[in-house]
């Protein structure tokens, strides 16, 4: 499988930001959907969000997963950057999720002219959406840690592949 043009009347660019979400519960005797995060997961990536502030571009639109932890961590991404870009809860942002259903919401949100996406999900979904969006391969995953975001450029605005702009883990976010 490799990835379909995107539509060719699209005029910018875009920045697509993966994030994964912070450390949370361990989930014993709850289910999976109703996991938080911890209070140190939380801390750690409220230690980040300065230097997250100062990486990331203003946001149009955040696309989380409907889990708990997805979109704990999506809220606490939005009050770093300080900007006020739609907060969208997506099933296809699920860790079984088809990275292909990521990919159709960046075709509609470049046709848009949206600007800068993210994404706030799980493993294996960001691992294998972010292999797919730089190799065109979906069997080229590449794990993303707890509180890991990634920046990606799309290499030109007719097509899905994209060029590596920066990968932060939380701990390297918290020193800068």
């Amino acid at each position: 499988m490799t990835i379909a043009p995107a539509v060719e009347y699209c005029r910018g660019g875009m920045r697509i930001y993966l994030l994964r979400h912070g450390r949370a519960e361990d989930g014993f005797g709850m289910r999976d959907e109703d996991r938080a995060l911890t209070e140190d997961g939380r801390a750690r990536l409220r230690e980040a969000a300065p230097a997250w502030r100062r990486l990331v571009e203003p946001l149009d639109v955040v696309v989380t997963s409907p889990l708990r932890r997805a979109r704990e961590t999506a809220s606490i991404l939005v009050e770093a950057v300080s900007s006020d870009p739609g907060l969208r809860t997506e099933d296809a942002i699920v860790p079984g999720g088809n990275p292909a259903m990521a990919l159709a919401i960046l075709e509609d949100e470049l046709a848009n002219g949206t600007a800068g996406i993210a994404f706030v999900g799980h493993e294996p979904h960001l691992g294998s959406l972010l292999g797919l969006l730089l190799t065109g391969s979906p069997q080229h995953a590449l794990p993303l840690k707890k509180g890991m975001l990634i920046a990606l450029d799309l290499q030109s605005p007719t097509s899905l592949l994209a060029e590596l702009h920066f990968a932060l883990t939380q701990k390297a976010a918290a020193r800068m």
